[in-house]
């Protein structure tokens, strides 16, 4: 969905503003999901409709704002903004430490909405992309260890160099159409299974 057309969960604490900010973003071209007027309605609407951010109220009844982010990130990741009036320094804390991409002081203009949607945005795909390439290299990492293992095996129940040992599973890839990570692993696993293997069997 473009940046111009989103789906935006709203959750606030007063119906007044919960229609003032429906307005603001329908006249933004955006489509409101809700509002909520509670944390636990928030978490019900994130999780059951298709939302592309949620903007939260600080001191929503029930669960405040801060809970409600926490829950809705764990069940559906989305950029989260947080809307408060001017809050104590611990509440600040929370919030930095909380899946929180953005926070806005009332009162807010309609330009200093748009902004906090974008920068939430720019965030949020930051994050994912660097938890991605994170993810990505933790891989490849595991994959490197269980090829250097295998590699020991052979090295070790056949005589070869290293270099041999790493060609002969390259060859094996080769010959099965098998990724080497995959040959390592069945050779990681057969090496176990013997080791393991009771005197009787």
């Amino acid at each position: 969905m473009s940046p111009e057309n989103l789906r935006i969960l709203v959750a606030q604490d007063e119906v007044m503003s919960a229609m003032a900010l429906k307005e603001q973003l329908a006249a933004m071209g955006h489509q409101v999901v809700g509002p909520a007027f509670d944390g636990r309605h928030a978490i019900e609407l994130a999780t059951s409709e298709t939302i592309d951010l949620a903007i939260l109220d600080l001191r929503l009844p029930r669960l405040n704002g801060l809970d409600a982010a926490q829950e809705i990130a764990r069940a559906r990741p989305v950029p989260i903004i947080l809307v408060s009036s001017p809050c104590e320094p611990t509440e600040i804390e929370r919030a930095a430490a909380a899946p929180v991409y953005q926070i806005l002081m009332r009162p807010f203009p309609p330009h200093a909405l748009a902004a906090a949607i974008a920068v939430a945005r720019a965030r949020f795909l930051e994050c994912r992309r660097l938890r991605t390439e994170i993810s990505d290299l933790e891989r490849r990492l595991e994959e490197r260890k269980l090829i250097e293992r295998a590699k020991g095996i052979l090295m070790d129940t056949r005589g070869l160099s290293e270099r041999d040992a790493y060609r002969l599973l390259q060859r094996e890839s080769q010959n099965r159409n098998q990724r080497m990570v995959d040959i390592a692993r069945t050779i990681v696993t057969a090496e176990s299974l013997l080791r393991d293997r009771p005197n009787n069997a």
